[in-house]
């Protein structure tokens, strides 16, 4: 049984802290180190939308710049996409990373969203419904977790955290949850 400790450390984790967006504690922008006399592993997470994301200047020359989501997605071609998975779950892995934060399949409504590049997809719930599958696929095959992203609505960087966005059932259902739906 967990101990309460450890249930508070699986929630909060170490390393990432909201509002300054620094990693502590190696590459990764959060980790949950491991409960080793339940053989439980620690977690990895790191972001993922464009390969391993370069926060510290020691890592730049040791990842690839992967091309964008929004560009791989762009391609219609699942096969591609799922190679692409594969590619990026293997240098995930080769930095230790176990839990890839992507892919982002959000539908983006907002052309100035910060985040747009970031979404297979793009304004497509279709497209990003028939990439979002074969991305975790091909992931989750070399041993990372992938974690679909970022769930509906989110379509602003300015006050992201804060912002209350309203959209009526039926967009929510036939636009915005394809995409999740079709990543499980």
């Amino acid at each position: 049984e967990l101990l309460w400790s450890e249930k508070v450390m699986l929630m909060d984790g170490v390393g990432y802290h909201e509002h300054s967006h620094t990693a502590k504690d190696g590459y990764y922008i959060g980790n949950i180190p491991p409960i080793k006399r339940l053989g439980l592993p620690s977690l990895n997470l790191h972001d993922a939308s464009q390969g391993v994301r370069t926060h510290h200047a020691a890592m730049i020359a040791q990842v690839t710049s992967w091309p964008c989501a929004l560009a791989a997605g762009g391609t219609w071609d699942p096969a591609l996409v799922r190679r692409w998975g594969v590619a990026l779950g293997h240098e995930f892995l080769a930095k230790g990373v176990n839990v890839a934060l992507a892919p982002g399949v959000n539908v983006a409504r907002v052309a100035r969203g910060g985040r747009n590049a970031e979404y297979l997809g793009g304004e497509s719930a279709h497209l990003a419904s028939r990439m979002a599958a074969t991305y975790i696929e091909g992931m989750q095959s070399t041993g990372v977790r992938a974690t679909v992203k970022h769930f509906g609505f989110n379509n602003q960087e300015t006050n992201r955290n804060y912002y209350n966005a309203r959209v009526d059932e039926r967009t929510a259902f036939e636009v915005y949850y394809p995409p999740f739906e079709a990543a499980f």
